[in-house]
């Protein structure tokens, strides 16, 4: 289930833990605690789970310890399985549904409003990431896809400006580090696009680093989905074609398979509390915690 970590240097690890499954939320269902489609994942700042379910357009929070809370609707969805949900520094949660706004809700499920601009020219609105500056970066999720940087006036509930990072290709999930460094997953592509890779943007807005199609010959992306950072800045990656979760140290020359069983799906990560990965699987309906280290 793990391995000591003697040559390997990961940050912050000193053993490894693989398909050590400590927690699994949800099944199958419409009721209260239940999913259909489980996509996107985050936490409050007072460690509840909320979980977007795209199958009934819904999210819902969990405790720290896994009880179900509340729920509520986030209305309708333009397509199936795009969007994501993220947590703000003043605790309200975002919602993208692969529409053109941002919806805006308390923890408790009002909605208080929808961001919207005329310079919103994105096609399907997917994965999301809150900066450090409350700023948010939103992908569009196209084959001449982009990353969009918002900046948000949130008394006045207001787009201030919006910042265009070009450069990729269907790109899903997003997440960013200490170092103000953004990741972006780009998915399963098709024709001439290659895909199936993270790309790392650094604090300029500079493409840094591509990992991916392939990783040497220790691995391949099949179709990268998830993607979150640890407080140490070692970096997941969830691969729903391959139906697992993938580790890379800070500057991704190590790499480990920390989850290769019993994911079908795997979409939305987190990292929790106590060496712990969060991942909504897709097609088990439910999200599972995952001890890594």
């Amino acid at each position: 289930m793990f391995e000591f970590n003697k040559v390997w240097k990961f940050s912050g690890i000193q053993r490894i833990f693989y398909n050590n499954l400590v927690k699994e939320l949800g099944g199958f269902g419409t009721e209260p605690g239940k999913f259909i489609w489980p996509t996107s994942v985050t936490m409050t700042l007072a460690g509840d789970l909320v979980v977007k379910d795209s199958g009934n357009t819904k999210i819902q929070l969990f405790s720290p310890d896994g009880c179900y809370k509340h729920g509520f609707s986030y209305g309708s969805e333009p397509r199936k399985g795009l969007g994501d949900v993220a947590c703000t520094q003043d605790d309200l949660l975002l919602v993208t549904d692969g529409s053109k706004a941002i919806k805006v809700f308390s923890k408790d499920g009002e909605m208080i409003h929808q961001l919207k601009s005329p310079k919103m020219d994105w096609n399907h609105s997917y994965g999301m990431a809150v900066l450090k500056s409350n700023d948010i970066a939103v992908t569009d999720w196209t084959d001449g896809g982009k990353v969009h940087v918002i900046g948000v006036d949130w008394r006045m509930n207001a787009i201030l400006k919006m910042n265009v990072i070009d450069g990729f290709h269907r790109p899903e999930h997003i997440a960013v580090n200490k170092s103000e460094e953004i990741l972006v997953t780009e998915g399963q592509l098709f024709g001439k696009y290659q895909g199936c890779c993270l790309k790392i943007m650094d604090s300029e807005r500079i493409l840094k680093k591509t990992i991916g199609p392939n990783y040497g010959n220790k691995f391949t992306f099949v179709n990268p989905s998830g993607v979150c950072v640890d407080s140490n800045e070692n970096v997941f990656v969830a691969d729903e074609g391959q139906n697992c979760i993938v580790m890379f140290n800070p500057d991704a020359s190590l790499i480990a398979l920390v989850v290769t069983q019993d994911l079908e799906g795997p979409c939305g990560l987190l990292v929790a509390k106590d060496g712990l990965v969060a991942v909504a699987d897709c097609y088990h309906h439910s999200v599972k915690f995952y001890r890594y280290r």
